[in-house]
């Protein structure tokens, strides 16, 4: 029953057509921050007539309609915008949701995303195929990045620096990303160990296990930062500062979009984090 049910969703939905264009993308609708930052950086952002509310970036995202977040959008209002694509990111929903809107005909399409520098490069390649992009242009598009693929598919293999990703410090209790998370996934991207890989997914970290890990570095959102109070409150914190990273003040601060979104920024940021860690290897200064 379980499978005859899987397999009833998938043949429902129009989803995970990266392989083909879409009928009609004139007027998408747009669920998932990543998603409008690919559309804004192909140069296909005439197309959106609406965003989630995790689309922030860039700043010009803000001034168009609201369809909800991304795991919870809605109907009446996407209805409303009269889109002709819903394309969104891999949990956008809930399911019922996009049952609804496919039933009106609107054609609703799920780009996969993997936690990896080619799973960047293939979201972006995605998104171009769907909305019809020129092979010239995605080509064209896709080159920087694919530049910057390269420098952290080289980065020092040997004894990675050990990294902290925290959500967030809440209620006095950190967060931190473990196996199968965009934290690890942007983490292992830049060359780092993350200490957190015993567990799978985001969970509240006691004192004991962030002395016992005991980071070099911790890296969190600035989002993050703010909620804490600062950075001088993270840095205080009485688990941060059993770490090697809290006593050298080796806490990263860095855009929380840019840092878990996984769109073209999240090149950008791992290669700005691998820096700062030291997992780029340094050029010779020679004799």
């Amino acid at each position: 029953m379980k499978y005859l049910c899987l397999l009833s969703l998938f043949f429902t939905l129009p989803l995970w057509a990266c392989d083909k264009q879409a009928k009609d993308a004139s007027r998408i609708a747009v669920a998932g921050g990543s998603i409008t930052e690919i559309l804004f950086y192909l140069g296909e952002q005439a197309r959106i007539v609406a965003v989630d509310i995790t689309s922030n970036y860039p700043e010009a995202a803000s001034s168009y309609p609201s369809i909800g977040y991304v795991r919870n959008l809605s109907a009446e209002g996407t209805l409303s915008l009269n889109p002709t694509l819903v394309l969104g990111e891999d949990d956008m929903g809930p399911e019922e949701i996009l049952e609804q809107l496919a039933a009106t005909n609107i054609e609703v399409i799920r780009v996969p995303e993997k936690h990896s520098a080619a799973g960047i490069i293939d979201k972006v390649i995605c998104v171009g195929t769907v909305v019809g992009l020129e092979k010239s242009k995605l080509d064209q598009a896709i080159a920087p990045l694919l530049a910057k693929a390269d420098i952290l598919n080289n980065l020092v293999s040997e004894e990675a620096p050990k990294v902290a990703l925290l959500l967030s410090i809440r209620d006095g209790v950190p967060t931190a990303g473990g196996t199968g998370t965009s934290g690890d996934g942007v983490l292992m991207m830049s060359g780092a160990k993350n200490v957190f890989d015993v567990f799978s997914g985001w969970k509240p970290i006691s004192m004991e296990s962030m002395a016992t890990s005991n980071p070099e570095f911790i890296v969190i959102p600035e989002r993050g930062v703010q909620a804490a109070g600062g950075m001088d409150s993270v840095i205080d914190h009485p688990a941060v500062k059993l770490t090697l990273a809290g006593q050298a003040g080796n806490i990263l601060a860095v855009d929380g979009m840019s840092l878990l979104g996984f769109g073209p920024r999240t090149l950008d940021t791992a290669v700005t984090l691998a820096d700062a860690i030291g997992s780029i290897p340094k050029e010779s200064s020679g004799p």
